[in-house]
């Protein structure tokens, strides 16, 4: 007897679906955020909640990644960039002069990265994939308390946006 399409007899076969229910399919994160706009990412009601201007919004392609990068309104500090870099994971980023711990922002790793002696500067850098990572950038926050607490609201609100692996 051949096994028929959705019969309850013991081995009998069912039509392969492509995936399993609930497994994602494997995205192309270096593709996908090549082709993402830092500047585009977050609304101007989100950028606003933040408490930067959007009208601020400067980008610059730096060939290996793309940076956007805002002030408050009225040109004031702190200044925040979001940078995309799509041929750098966070494990090959050059950390030889920093502090580094370990987090988390949302289900994606991440590492705060401050420098050595401690400023008015954080970052706040996402693991997306072997290939690539999102970094949020605060420069004159005033306190480095407040630029890591600037770093990582930018952060959670730009996580849900990103790409990434399943690795």
């Amino acid at each position: 007897m051949n096994p028929t399409v959705d019969s309850s007899l013991p081995g009998s076969a069912t039509p392969s679906a492509p995936g399993s229910p609930g497994e994602e399919p494997e995205v192309d994160v270096v593709a996908e955020l090549s082709e993402m706009l830092p500047c585009e990412i977050l609304s101007d009601e989100e950028l606003t909640t933040l408490g930067f201007d959007p009208e601020t919004a400067t980008f610059d392609d730096v060939g290996v990644s793309y940076d956007c990068r805002y002030r408050l309104p009225g040109g004031e500090s702190p200044v925040m960039t979001i940078q995309l870099d799509w041929v750098y994971s966070v494990d090959q980023l050059n950390l030889t002069d920093y502090t580094v711990e370990e987090i988390s922002v949302g289900p994606l790793r991440a590492l705060r990265i401050i420098e050595k002696p401690a400023s008015e500067h954080c970052q706040i850098s996402m693991h997306l994939s072997e290939q690539a990572h999102a970094s949020v950038f605060v420069d004159y926050a005033g306190t480095l308390e407040q630029a890591c607490a600037i770093a990582e609201g930018t952060a959670e609100a730009l996580e849900p946006s990103l790409p990434r692996s399943s690795d």
